[in-house]
Parts: structure tokens; sequence; C-alpha cells
């Protein structure tokens, strides 16, 4: 359409012009001494267009020289700028598949351009730190410093390949400045967490861990595992002073507390410590919540002052689980410590009624051996090391639970 209304427009003045130099009005003079040049008006307009256009045509050419060095320095500018966005996509390929020495070599080619040189720095430094070139990677992570843009990018990269290295302390300096700047970023402290750890920092794994859980960042299996470390990390660290043990069980969240492992570990640190009752009490919080067997060999262990209610809290579960032989081993270890022989063979007889168990065999052994029976012990120690009890599950016999008779001295 321009070039249509272009040439409209150059007829209409070839029209005008031509009716122009028909009618001749007048006669430009120049007078030059000597010589004198007579022209029509006309042909003079037509002198001075041909001028003017051989002027325009002649600055246009000069001035595409004079630009012409300029439009080379952009045009190798643009191509280089092309050719480094085209590494850094060959870089980034590289690192996801796995080809690490082509994606550093990519990332090193990409560095001709300035706008995605920092940004191939982290591939690069990826790629070393997959290598084992911590050094290099170190190298890559400084050049990334020259893009103010990527400083986020590169303290997150930088603490999460210190994290991989085990170098709590460099990764957690990095989420540091990470945080100070504001930025708060959950894949930064899922890193944290992990340098937390590494660096056994168990208070700040807890408080990291309730974080990550309410925004739903950590799976929940995930999450009570990492409390556990954190738990038990806090219990060994209290290990060698008692009333510093159970003060920290004690801090604990009643949640984790509840969670069987975790007790059971603490149990066996607050028994080794001295502390039965202690360990009594978060054995049997566990125990009134969910069943779980495991903690039950340990529950014998717990000394409490006056046993009593010891027993009498383990026979009200045996009313509940009348066929568990370690409740039933429970008991008899208690009663053997308060030196009630006649109710420890009780409860010893009635499991070896359910099943062989090595375990069993040991504590009738104890038994034994505490009423100065040495033949029966013995015997006892005899099948306990033939291993009875390791017999598959389907060759045991077990027979219906028969009633105990209580004594009624305690």
């Amino acid at each position: 359409m321009k070039s249509l209304i272009g040439l409209v427009l150059l007829a209409l003045l070839a029209v005008l012009s031509a009716m122009l130099l028909k009618e001749s009005v007048g006669t430009v003079v120049f007078l030059v001494p000597p010589t004198r040049v007579d022209l029509s008006v006309g042909l003079f307009l037509l002198i001075v267009l041909i001028v003017l256009w051989l002027t325009f045509w002649l600055g246009r050419v000069l001035q595409r020289l004079a630009a012409f060095p300029e439009r080379v320095r952009i045009y190798r500018e643009r191509r280089t700028e092309l050719g480094a966005h085209r590494a850094l996509y060959e870089a980034l390929r590289a690192l996801l598949e796995g080809r690490f020495v082509r994606a550093e070599r990519s990332a090193q080619d990409a560095q001709a351009a300035p706008p995605v040189a920092g940004m191939a720095a982290l591939i690069g430094a990826r790629a070393a730190h997959r290598m084992q070139e911590f050094d290099r990677r170190d190298r890559w992570l400084e050049q990334a410093e020259s893009d103010p843009d990527l400083a986020t990018a590169r303290r997150v990269v930088s603490a999460e390949l210190w994290a991989e290295q085990r170098e709590p302390g460099r990764a957690l300096r990095a989420i540091e400045a990470l945080q100070s700047s504001g930025a708060r970023h959950l894949h930064a402290m899922r890193i944290a967490l992990s340098a937390h750890v590494q660096a056994k920092h168990w208070r700040d794994v807890m408080r990291t861990v309730r974080v990550l859980e309410k925004r739903r960042a950590l799976h929940a299996e995930a999450a009570a595992r990492v409390r556990r470390i954190a738990v038990r990390g806090l219990l060994a660290d209290a290990a060698d002073d008692p009333v510093l043990l159970e003060r920290t069980w004690e801090a604990v969240d009643s949640p984790d507390r509840l969670v069987p492992d975790i007790a059971l570990d603490a149990a066996r640190r607050l028994n080794e410590a001295g502390r039965g009752q202690a360990a009594a009490l978060a054995l049997e919080a566990v125990l009134e919540r969910q069943w779980d067997e495991r903690l039950l060999d340990e529950y014998a262990l717990c000394e409490v002052p006056g046993s009593r209610a010891q027993i009498e809290r383990a026979e009200s579960w045996l009313k509940a689980h009348p066929r568990s032989q370690p409740l039933l081993r429970c008991l008899a270890r208690i009663c053997l410590r308060e030196k009630l022989w006649g109710k420890a063979r009780a409860y010893l007889e009635e499991s070896q009624r359910l099943g062989e168990d090595a375990q069993t065999s040991l504590a009738l052994a104890e038994l034994a051996e505490a009423m100065g029976d040495g033949e029966g012990a013995a015997r006892h120690f005899r099948r306990a090391a033939l291993g009875l009890a390791q017999r598959p599950p389907e060759e045991a016999t077990p027979r219906p639970p028969r009633t105990i008779r209580r004594e009624a001295t305690w």
C-alpha cells in the first residue's frame, strides 16, 4: 500500500513538473563575467531538484560509511551473544544429562557474553562439584559474584554444594547471608536443616523441622526421622549429667516423646544414668497410647522404688494382651528383681507354653541361679545357647494361656 501511494505521488509530481516546464514563466540569469548563463525557471528547478537528490544520497552514503565500524561491532557482539546463549543451553542440557565435562566446557564458552556469564558460572560450579573438583568449583562460584542479580542464586547454590561436601560451617554462613538480606526460601531452609544435622546443632534442627512441617515443605516420614535423630543427639549431649538428661527429655515436645523409637532410646539412656523412674514414665506414656512390645524389655530394667505399681500396671496390660511373650518376660524380670520367685516362675512358664524363646530361657536360667538351682540354670542356659527360639514361628505350637496364680505377698 505504501509503495502504491508513493507511485501515485511520484506520478502527480511528474505531471506537475511537466506542466510547469511547458509554461515558460521566466528566466534565471547567472552572470559570471565575462560569461552569462540564461536558464529557464523550469530547467533551473529541475537542476536544483537533481542537485538536492544527489546531495541527499551522497550524505546517506557518507553516513553509512561513518557508521560501518559501529555496525560491525554490533554485529560481532550479537553473534557472540547468540553463541553464548547457545553454549549456555548446551551446558544446561549436558548438566541434566550427567555429562559434566561437556557441561563445564560449554559453561566456559558461555563466559564470552557478560549477560549470561554468571549463570554459566553457576552451571560450571555444579558440574565441577559433581566431578569432585572442589577447587575449580569454588573458582566458578567466585566468577558468579560478578553478577549482582544472581546473588541469591549464588548463595543457594553455594550452600547446597557445601552441604553436600559436608562443610556445614560454610553452608550455614551462606544461608545466614541469604536470610540477612530478607529472603526466605524453603529450599534454603532444607539445606540449612541438612547443615545443622551435620554440625549437630540439634535445637536448630528441631526448630527448622517444625517450620518446614508447618509449611508442608518436608515429608512426614522424613520429618519424623530427622526429629528422632535430633532428640537422640540432644540426649547424647546430656548423657553425662543425669539431671540435665532428665530435663532435656522433659523439654522434648510431647508428640516426639510418644514416638516408640525415641522413647526407647531415651529410656535406655535414663536407665544407664540411674533415672529409672523417668525411664518408666517415658515408656508407660507410649505403651498406654500405642502398644509396642519392643519397649517391654527395657521397661523391665527400669528400677522404680517400690515396684508394686509397676507390676500392677504391667498386669493390667496383660489382661489386654494375654499372649504377649515380651510382656510375660517383662513381668517375670520385675518380679525377679523384687525376689518374687513364685510369680516370676509362673510368668516364665506361661511364656514358655506360648513357644520356645531364647530370652525366656535366659530369664529362667537367671531365676534358677537366684534360687540356687545350679543344675536348672545350666539346663536353661544350654537351651538358650542352642537357639531354640530361632525356629520358624510355624514350628512352635502355642497353647492357650492358663490362669496365672497371683501371690498375696509383695
